[in-house]
């Protein structure tokens, strides 16, 4: 019954905001659920494949399986657990710190955070069950010093807030524009084959998909419910001339022609909540490091 009250009371207040004020507390509830991520443990496992534009596919890529573990510092990331191939992951023995700066390493163009700021927005639908805020493409977004921003300005679709927390619970896009076609740092721990330039493949015509699921902590907590990626999915257009993808460090040769191809990537993300135990640790240990 209280969370029914609480889901009419969300509706009723967010009748009198406009969709800037909406994405704001989306905004601030994204960076809350972040901080949440201590209390749970998750894996995700994502598969890569080159398809034609019928749809065979022409490549599968190996797949890739990530981890969340804890840096000394209390915080959590995502870390290379196991390539579908067998190959050896880098660092794979490594304390977390060490695992953890590979991700820092991979820089991805699209931000959700940057996109809670868009401002060329609009409410496309809102009920007691859901709220929908349109995105349209920003020109002067996309014409942005901050590349993020830029990329963020050349996207058109909808963010699916959830009313009772205002978390953009389901997110759907499509890059109207070439503002995420920036270069990007290359990485390569596997081989000494150089590459000497590598961009984003979120190219202009990609869809880009990210579902989250409200995650609830056993012991009736609501202070540590945790919103969870727990699908995501891309299809990306190819450049015809492309030869390499960059995977988590690791350099894999494009083995067909790439005209009229895309790549198509899929995520999905088990959750598990932490023990009362693991967590006490992991916060006694925290407090040593300081």
């Amino acid at each position: 019954m209280a969370s029914t009250l609480l889901v009419l009371v969300s509706g009723a207040f967010a009748a009198s905001d406009d969709a800037h004020a909406l994405l704001a507390k989306a905004h601030a509830a994204y960076v809350e659920d972040r901080a949440r991520s201590r209390y749970w443990n998750w894996t995700t496992t994502t598969t890569r494949a080159i398809i034609d534009k019928d749809g065979n596919v022409l490549q599968q890529i190996p797949s890739v399986t990530v981890e969340s573990p804890i840096r000394s510092d209390g915080k959590r990331c995502n870390a290379l657990l196991a390539w579908g191939d067998g190959l050896q992951p880098y660092l794979a023995n490594a304390a977390a710190d060490q695992r953890c700066k590979v991700e820092e390493e991979l820089v991805d163009v699209f931000q959700m955070e940057t996109l809670l700021q868009a401002r060329q927005v609009r409410i496309a639908r809102r009920s007691r069950e859901t709220i929908v805020v349109s995105v349209r493409a920003d020109s002067s977004m996309a014409r942005s010093d901050d590349p993020f921003q830029r990329c963020i300005g050349s996207l058109e679709g909808h963010i699916e807030l959830d009313p009772a927390t205002w978390f953009p619970k389901h997110v759907v896009l499509k890059a109207a524009g070439r503002g995420c076609e920036q270069q990007v740092p290359v990485v390569n721990h596997y081989d000494a084959v150089p590459v000497r330039a590598a961009s984003s493949t979120l190219s202009k015509g990609s869809i880009l998909e990210h579902e989250y699921e409200l995650q609830k902590y056993k012991t009736g907590n609501t202070a540590k419910n945790y919103w969870a990626l727990v699908r995501s999915h891309s299809v990306r257009p190819l450049p015809p001339s492309a030869t390499t993808l960059i995977v988590w460090g690791r350099r894999i040769p494009i083995e067909v022609p790439t005209r009229d191809c895309r790549a198509v990537i899929d995520g999905l993300t088990t959750v598990s909540e932490l023990s009362a135990e693991s967590v006490l640790r992991i916060e006694t240990e925290a407090k040593k490091d300081k």
